[in-house]
């Protein structure tokens, strides 16, 4: 456990028994983030598909060498305080406000895809999300950092549009692969590529 963002968040590594807390979090991340960017329908539409998302979560919990971290608010936090003044806060550590996840790849579903697969084994941004509400703040660069240790090599999908991830993730280093495929199910319309550091693309 440690501090993070100069005290405001405090960040724990997500264990198999939190898969209802990590997938009702990432439900409402998910709608916050997409509703407008895919369809108003988005967020009900993965919602109806939850015991998928938990059966994922316990794939990606499981999996070798993962790494995994809630963030949480600390409510003794005050802007501009000492980091001193940020110690001793009743956290609800029932309410995550941010989370991240990467593990070796590829993943089952991008065997399916049609596009060449990355090197087996390397390390997959599977998830990162945090509540609107902390947009800015740094949370998000204080999760990737905690899951992808710098300069390692690793790629992620983005979904098409999402231009405030790709330029978060085009300052830590990753470049577009510029191919993209069709989303299907409940991800609608949306449409989704690849982006990748240190490691050469598939041709």
């Amino acid at each position: 456990m440690g501090f993070a963002v100069e005290g405001r968040y405090i960040l724990v590594p997500v264990e198999p028994a939190d898969a209802q807390k990590y997938v009702d979090l990432q439900l409402d991340c998910l709608a916050e983030t997409y509703n407008e960017l895919v369809d108003a329908g988005f967020g009900e539409r993965q919602r109806a598909e939850r015991d998928s998302w938990l059966k994922e979560f316990d794939q990606n919990i499981t999996a070798p060498k993962v790494r995994a971290f809630f963030a949480y608010e600390n409510p003794a936090w005050q802007p501009g305080a000492p980091l001193s003044c940020a110690i001793g806060g009743a956290v609800d550590w029932e309410q995550p406000v941010g989370f991240a996840l990467s593990r070796p790849g590829p993943l089952e579903w991008e065997r399916h895809t049609g596009l060449p697969l990355m090197p087996e084994g390397t390390r997959e941004l599977t998830h990162l999300y945090t509540r609107a509400s902390t947009h800015g703040t740094g949370l998000g660069a204080a999760l990737f950092d905690a899951v992808l240790y710098e300069e390692e090599p690793a790629y992620l999908w983005y979904i098409k549009g999402n231009e405030r991830a790709v330029q978060f993730y085009e300052h830590r280093g990753f470049t577009r692969d510029g191919r993209f495929v069709d989303c299907q199910g409940a991800w609608g319309d949306a449409v989704t590529g690849r982006m990748f550091r240190g490691v050469k693309p598939p041709a």
